[in-house]
């Protein structure tokens, strides 16, 4: 019995020790991926390349930048793909982590500086830096040290935790993003649209976008609103109807402007884009909107700076919308760099 007892918490460590494995060498694989992945596409087309979502190395001369990004990124993906990394593997790893760290914390205390002096507010002000420098301080010190009993199962398991670990990041960028407030002066304020009934009546959710819009109008923060979004349900249009409240809370209508041809985050940027002259802009939607409606933004060459939607009661869909938002931001992000590595 005590022969089984002890078999049974060897089995135990062994099993956890590899399971811990697999997950540091899903996240090693992953973030090197990524890096790699964006220090290729940035070399071939500078706009797409969306290395800030994950580290903000904008502050480093061009050359330099693609030096660290390339020698982090091989550092994580030959130890992710290693089972027993070698000591010339873990060091070049732990500078990799350090590094990664380092520049992370300074994003966090940047962040918490921006939020003491006001410059932005938070319902959640919790930095995405904040899980980026806990798991690289985790790969850092985790070192695949420990047993392991069963390699092939190391390896089944970590594919098995790697499309996990891609949705926690989209998760968190959708969440820790949006919930951040980053109002201020503009050239004008874009409001997104959302769905409109039959009888042109603006759902609940088009409603706080378009007060929250017609908030930042009375601040001064912009001289116009720019409604933007597509068919109704019936015969008046998203943009129309909101244009319409807009006007009854005040906005006189020389200061709208529509663009019906706004039918997703993608169509609205691309006629941004079109209006003649780099533009800087406020972007309102609903908090888990806001990731996307910056990637889509920026690669076209407009300054955003995203507010959350002021809520007048919580969505009752809102967990299927963010749930839906995960997979659409990760197609905003990819599908971009794999048309640029294609050609």
């Amino acid at each position: 019995m005590l022969a089984f007892t002890k078999h049974s918490r060897g089995s135990a460590a062994f099993l956890g020790a590899e399971v811990h494995c697999s997950l540091a060498r899903a996240a090693a694989s992953l973030l090197g991926c990524a890096l790699l992945f964006n220090a290729l596409v940035g070399l071939l087309a500078n706009n797409l390349d969306a290395t800030e979502w994950i580290i903000d190395l904008r502050g480093l001369s061009g050359p330099l930048r693609v030096v660290l990004l390339l020698a982090s990124g091989l550092a994580f993906t030959i130890a992710g793909l290693s089972s027993k990394p070698g000591r010339y593997r873990v060091m070049a790893l732990r500078a990799a982590a350090g590094f990664m760290a380092l520049v992370a914390c300074i994003d966090i205390a940047r962040f918490y500086k921006l939020l003491a002096s006001s410059w932005i507010s938070s319902e959640l002000p919790v930095p995405f830096s904040l899980f980026v420098a806990g798991i690289a301080a985790w790969l850092g010190l985790r070192c695949w040290s420990g047993a392991i009993s069963h390699p092939h199962r190391v390896t089944v398991l970590t594919l098995a935790v790697t499309p996990v670990w891609l949705v926690l990041f989209l998760l968190g960028q959708v969440v820790l993003f949006g919930s951040t407030n980053y109002a201020r002066k503009a050239d004008a304020i874009v409001v997104l649209g959302a769905r409109v009934y039959a009888n042109g009546t603006p759902s609940l959710a088009l409603e706080d976008r378009i007060g929250t819009g017609v908030r930042l109008y009375n601040e001064g923060l912009a001289p116009r609103l720019i409604m933007s979004g597509g068919p109704g349900d019936g015969r008046i249009s998203e943009p129309v109807a909101m244009k319409t409240l807009a006007e009854s809370l005040g906005v006189p209508s020389s200061a709208i402007l529509l663009d019906e041809g706004g039918l997703n985050t993608e169509k609205t940027a691309e006629y941004l884009a079109k209006c003649g002259r780099p533009l800087c802009v406020l972007a309102v939607s609903h908090d888990y909107h806001l990731a996307r409606v910056k990637i889509a933004f920026e690669r076209r060459g407009i300054r955003v700076s995203t507010v959350p939607a002021d809520e007048s009661r919580m969505l009752t869909r809102k967990p299927l919308f963010i749930a839906r938002e995960v997979v659409a931001l990760g197609v905003y992000y990819f599908r971009p760099m794999l048309r640029a590595i294609i050609g």
